[in-house]
């Protein structure tokens, strides 16, 4: 009799354990969220993230940390993000070139992201800007071209490395235009800034809002824009599709994403909070402001954006012989 006591005891704990009646899941969010930025400090995908980063922790009352987990052009941060536990407290602040970019041109991803990721939202994309220094000879896109035709290999470029969204737009003007531009990969967007501000390579593709502030204190000349048309803030850039080279106009989509399999519950949780954050006047002028153009969209957008960018990526690649093999 004792025994059987015991035993629908030990039966009615569990069911009020798993029923929640005792040990009941605290809230989401109750710890503090880690936003993970796969590539290094001072590049677009950094700048973006701390830019929202405080209104975040202030709209779920728990701190969020913007973390740098740099390494194979956004590989080692995105595979990290995705290979994490599915509770909502790792997040991706994820780019197109490492989550729709680099699977159709690098064999050196290990993660699926149409299976190992959702998006949360979309925040806004990014042009990248030829830029040079302001004691550059060069005075166009035009004149870049046909130095570098008359001088193959001569010229350096800055950049963040095979795989990124700049390099990949650096990479289509030269093979469309028969001519050779040497690049030298950095781990972030900051690095590249500091070598062309020190005079250490010719030129720099590289996203607007990391060249935009020296643009802006004429340290900096910005050449050509991959937007479809000129940035409000900086209208003196032609794009490169008025240049000649309409084929040069891809742009970093930015945006929070999330691993697959995290609870619904969390979904509801941060999907309206960051819509209300992204679509903040306050946020958006102090991105525009920047360079970004700021474009928000809901997960279901966002997965559409993400699928069209990823067959124009694929028709590319393949035209001019960057896909992987």
């Amino acid at each position: 009799m004792m025994m059987k006591r015991m035993t629908e005891l030990v039966i009615g704990i569990s069911l009020l354990f798993f029923s929640g009646g005792v040990f009941a899941q605290d809230k989401y969010p109750s710890r503090p969220i880690e936003l993970v930025v796969a590539f290094g400090p001072g590049g677009s995908v950094d700048v973006s993230a701390r830019m929202y980063g405080e209104e975040l922790s202030k709209a779920l009352k728990v701190p969020v940390t913007v973390v740098n987990r740099a390494g194979g052009t956004g590989i080692q941060g995105t595979s990290y993000v995705a290979r994490s536990r599915k509770d909502g407290y790792t997040l991706l602040q994820g780019a197109t070139q490492s989550l729709v970019l680099l699977p159709i041109i690098s064999k050196e991803v290990n993660y699926e992201p149409q299976k190992d990721f959702i998006p949360l939202a979309h925040f806004a994309s990014v042009p990248s800007v030829l830029v040079v220094r302001n004691e550059s000879p060069f005075k166009t896109l035009d004149d870049v071209i046909g130095y570098a035709r008359k001088n193959p290999g001569k010229l350096n470029n800055g950049g963040t490395g095979f795989g990124s969204e700049s390099q990949f737009n650096l990479d289509v003007l030269c093979i469309r235009n028969k001519i050779q531009i040497n690049s030298i990969p950095f781990k972030g967007g900051g690095e590249v800034l500091s070598t062309i501000m020190g005079g250490h390579v010719d030129l720099s593709f590289l996203a607007l809002p990391t060249m935009g502030p020296q643009i802006k204190a004429g340290k900096l000349r910005g050449l050509a824009v991959t937007s479809k048309t000129r940035h409000p803030d900086f209208s003196n850039i032609p794009t490169t599709a008025e240049l000649g080279h309409p084929y040069v106009d891809f742009s970093i989509g930015i945006g929070v994403f999330a691993p697959a399999g995290v609870p619904k519950s969390v979904q509801d949780v941060l999907v309206p909070t960051l819509e209300k954050i992204f679509k903040s006047s306050e946020v958006v002028q102090r991105a525009t402001n920047a360079g970004f153009s700021v474009a928000y969209m809901g997960p279901q957008d966002f997965q559409t954006f993400i699928d069209s960018r990823r067959q124009v990526y694929e028709k590319v690649a393949h035209e001019v012989g960057l896909a992987k093999k």
